[in-house]
């Protein structure tokens, strides 16, 4: 009898052309863990079959079934990667569907005096942000940008850079992550 994890995960990752190394990098376990989880006989702890099922985008009954869309992957709110930063006032939750090492797309909201510093990425990557509700301020290398509703900020991604809020709303907006190959 075939074992629904480990066919789950390797029709997966050969669907979205990733290695065993850049899955389990994007699930932040060893490599030899997810080769293991493949194996035939593998019995993986619950705790390491959500990693891997957050890091593709699906939900862990989606990784057990076999029913594989070349379509479309939907992704349930509940399974989606959630950040909080200074002390919860910033919450990010990573909604793109499969953590690509070239997309990322992240939900964000931030509280009153809320500041967190992003994580710059490397060189030749661009990040766009998009302000849905508030007034969000980016600083990027020193220079600091005011974001009202409606309106988006694109910059080189690789630049030092934070996020806030130093107005009495909350914000909300999108930010995207593009890295060029």
């Amino acid at each position: 009898m075939a074992n629904p994890i480990s066919e789950g995960i390797k029709r997966l990752r050969a669907q979205h052309k990733l290695t065993q190394t850049e899955l389990a990098t994007m699930a932040k376990i060893p490599r030899a863990t997810l080769a293991n989880m493949e194996g035939e006989n593998s019995n993986p702890s619950i705790s390491l079959v959500l990693k891997v099922a957050q890091a593709l985008g699906v939900s862990v009954d989606d990784l057990i079934t076999n029913k594989p869309s070349v379509h479309a992957t939907e992704v349930l709110r509940k399974d989606m990667p959630i950040m909080h930063l200074d002390n919860g006032r910033f919450v990010s939750t990573k909604t793109s569907p499969i953590s690509t090492q070239n997309l990322q797309v992240n939900d964000i909201s931030m509280m009153p005096n809320c500041y967190s510093k992003g994580v710059p990425h490397p060189e030749g990557s661009y990040e766009l942000f998009l302000c849905l509700e508030g007034s969000a301020m980016i600083e990027i290398q020193g220079e600091k940008f005011i974001i009202e509703a409606g309106n988006l900020l694109f910059f080189q991604g690789h630049l030092p850079h934070s996020y806030g809020n130093e107005g009495l709303k909350p914000v909300h907006g999108i930010a995207v992550v593009y890295m060029a190959k």
